[in-house]
């Protein structure tokens, strides 16, 4: 074979693999921005005279037509603008125009926050926001797209 021709396949074959790649890439960069992340609902578990224990039920919705493997979310939960815990939601998969939930268990200690956020959790009446990053490998798990999210959710 002509080394000329040589030199052009390989060339070609590089263009269609990183053309692949790329194409890739953008279509899972595109699902990660297109995720929603919410709180559902919070309640209540446990009630204690030194603490207290809250389930947030967190949604992750797809809309997008791609398959999402392996989500993760990491997040600071506030109660009264005090930063009061963090929480974690670990390898979600989620298919195309789905959603998944995952419950997470949060202990608050009442030494460690303020008296509003304790009269909040007791009388049942507080806003909460949750503010974090969802992570997603793609390419393979050569590369992690971030996402930056908040929600807010009122208990009452």
């Amino acid at each position: 074979m002509n080394p000329k021709l040589k030199i052009i396949a390989i060339v070609a074959i590089l263009i269609l693999i990183f053309g692949f790649l790329g194409i890739r890439y953008i279509t899972e960069a595109s699902t990660i921005d297109n995720i929603n992340i919410g709180v559902e609902d919070v309640s209540i578990e446990e009630l204690k005279l030194s603490s207290c224990t809250l389930n947030l039920k967190v949604r992750i919705s797809n809309p997008t037509t791609e398959y999402i493997s392996e989500l993760s979310a990491e997040f600071d939960v506030f109660i009264a603008d005090t930063d009061v815990a963090n929480g974690t939601v670990v390898k979600v998969s989620i298919p195309p125009e789905s959603y998944a939930t995952s419950d997470v268990l949060l202990t608050i200690f009442y030494a460690d926050v303020g008296n509003a956020v304790i009269n909040g959790i007791k009388t049942g009446d507080f806003d909460l926001i949750i503010q974090g990053e969802a992570k997603l490998n793609v390419l393979l798990n050569l590369l992690t797209i971030i996402k930056p999210f908040t929600s807010s959710y009122s208990y009452d």
